[in-house]
């Protein structure tokens, strides 16, 4: 009898871990259920102001400096291949719900420049996007910049880059490449609009 006991005590016991273990897990998974929304999309931020200006005919400088060489030419808005530069701030969204809790938030006013302004600083220093700096207009609600940090670590090398969009006025894409052996790259690539 006392053996049987015994036998019941420890699968009580078995079963209580177990559950209590679930009951965690769950609360894990769900500690972002009940939030709705999400971070600034990046990717819903493009594609408004693709759908906002496309078609509209204007003038860029394009700009590309590779370490101390710098090279510009004139192109328009209809024959720029525009896939590259969404393809390089696209990749840094984190608007997906998996991102929620990975990132700091600070919100601040500049009322000597007129600014709202709304700061994303990664809480791992492994995750692509590291910074993201959303600049908008106090009065008219509209963005004036985003600036964007990301690192990329590899096993050959390490590659950063900052991004700066000011809309309908300057793109700039720097990247930072250093290698493990060989020399590193410091490219800059600039559209400036001439509307």
């Amino acid at each position: 009898m006392k053996k049987h006991f015994e036998y019941r005590t420890v699968l009580l016991v078995i079963l209580f871990t177990v559950f209590a273990t679930s009951c965690k897990k769950k609360e894990e998974i769900d500690e972002f259920a009940n939030v709705r929304g999400n971070y600034f999309s990046i990717r819903q931020f493009a594609l408004d102001e693709w759908n906002t200006f496309a078609g509209e005919p204007f003038t860029i400088i394009k700009s590309v400096r590779v370490d101390n060489k710098t090279d510009s030419s004139f192109t328009n808005s209809d024959t720029l291949n525009w896939a590259p530069i969404f393809e390089v701030f696209l990749a840094t969204d984190i608007s997906k719900r998996s991102f929620l809790g990975k990132y700091n938030f600070n919100q601040f006013d500049d009322n000597v420049d007129g600014t709202h302004n709304f700061f994303y600083q990664a809480k791992d220093k492994d995750l692509f996007t590291q910074k993201l700096l959303i600049t908008i207009d106090q009065y008219s609600m509209k963005v004036r910049g985003i600036y964007i940090e990301t690192i990329q670590h590899g096993f050959w090398d390490e590659v950063t880059q900052k991004l700066y969009y000011k809309p309908m006025k300057t793109i700039q894409i720097q990247r930072d490449e250093r290698p493990r052996m060989g020399s590193k790259k410091f490219t800059v690539l600039q559209y400036d609009f001439m509307r």
